[in-house]
């Protein structure tokens, strides 16, 4: 199958899919090929990925948001709006919660920004941030690492059609942020903007990683010349899956498979296709898509000038007119 065929085929599955993972919430979270201990992944990641954007982690809601801006957070919009608070949890900055209340008059009373043509939510805070992500704008994501972050529970039973392991269900929420590493393959354009494409391979000891419900907002970090930008937010995997073709049955379920072979994938207003040996696939909006404008809603505007700024720039006013006087009068 064309990777073009692939991305016109399924991105209508992708927004059914993200409308799902709205409708059961918190269901599942960040799930890891090398263990289901609910306790792997809870805090900072260190080694190869310290300072992957932990830090710039905030709860909003059942969610999570990305600082990018002094005053501003960036989410995801398919799980609509989730309160009016950001919560910056002493497990993302070490220290303690910091509760941040969302500026419900910002963009004219609206109280956020939606991207056209994306699925990138950015909100205000009437506060402000100590420090925040810096943006990928980039066109160079493909084979590199990812960190990526999201709330839920640990992996579920195995699913094993054809013997030998496949993958695993997906599990109920626990409400636990955690995080995963993965390998970008691609960007793919998309009905929603670009979208950065990875897959759920079988590898272990490098913190193989996909998304399920409950992941959706979470920022999604590359390392560019020793320094962690933000390049996507989570938006959705594939799905959902089942054994047969039949219409009807409601037997589809949803995993994460690192191998695909003998099971359908679909749904039953779009059909369902027979697949082979190969792993699932998680998708994250493109960041630096859609860079200009974001950048536009968070420039921070020049402040004015204090005081003190003002009587300088008038003493060198009157110094520089009274030079100039006395130039004419010698002449």
């Amino acid at each position: 199958m064309s990777l073009s065929f692939f991305v016109q085929r399924q991105c209508p599955l992708l927004s059914a899919l993200a409308l799902w993972l709205f409708a059961v919430s918190t269901s599942s979270g960040i799930l890891l090929y090398d263990t289901d201990n609910a306790l792997a992944n809870t805090s900072a990641p260190t080694g190869i990925y310290a300072g992957s954007g932990w830090a710039y982690q905030g709860e909003y809601g059942g969610f999570l948001g990305t600082m990018i801006g002094e005053k501003y957070f960036i989410t995801a919009q398919h799980f609509g709006l989730q309160g009016s608070t950001f919560v910056s949890t002493a497990t993302f900055n070490g220290s303690a919660n910091v509760t941040y209340t969302i500026d419900s008059a910002a963009n004219g009373g609206q109280g956020y920004w939606d991207i056209a043509g994306t699925d990138f939510r950015i909100l205000k805070i009437n506060e402000s941030f100590s420090s925040y992500a810096q943006l990928y704008t980039g066109s160079a994501e493909a084979g590199k690492t990812m960190v990526t972050f999201g709330r839920g529970g640990p992996r579920g039973a195995e699913v094993d059609l054809n013997g030998p392991v496949q993958g695993w269900y997906h599990t109920g929420s626990d409400g636990v942020s955690r995080w995963g590493a993965n390998t970008v393959d691609a960007a793919v354009p998309s009905g929603i903007g670009d979208l950065l494409v990875a897959d759920f391979d079988a590898v272990s000891g490098q913190q193989e990683s996909t998304l399920s419900s409950g992941d959706s907002g979470g920022g999604v970090f590359i390392q560019v010349s020793g320094q962690w930008f933000l390049a996507g937010i989570n938006y959705g995997v594939e799905g959902y899956f089942d054994t047969n073709d039949t219409v009807g049955d409601f037997n589809e379920f949803d995993a994460a498979l690192f191998n695909k072979s003998g099971y359908y994938m679909g749904d039953d207003s779009s059909g369902w296709q027979l697949q082979s040996n190969a792993p699932s696939r998680l998708y994250m909006s493109r960041i630096s898509d859609s860079a200009t404008t974001i950048n536009s809603i968070i420039a921070t505007p020049v402040p004015e000038p204090g005081s003190a700024v003002l009587l300088l720039m008038t003493a060198l006013a009157l110094f520089q007119r009274s030079r100039f006087s006395v130039l004419a009068q010698q002449k």
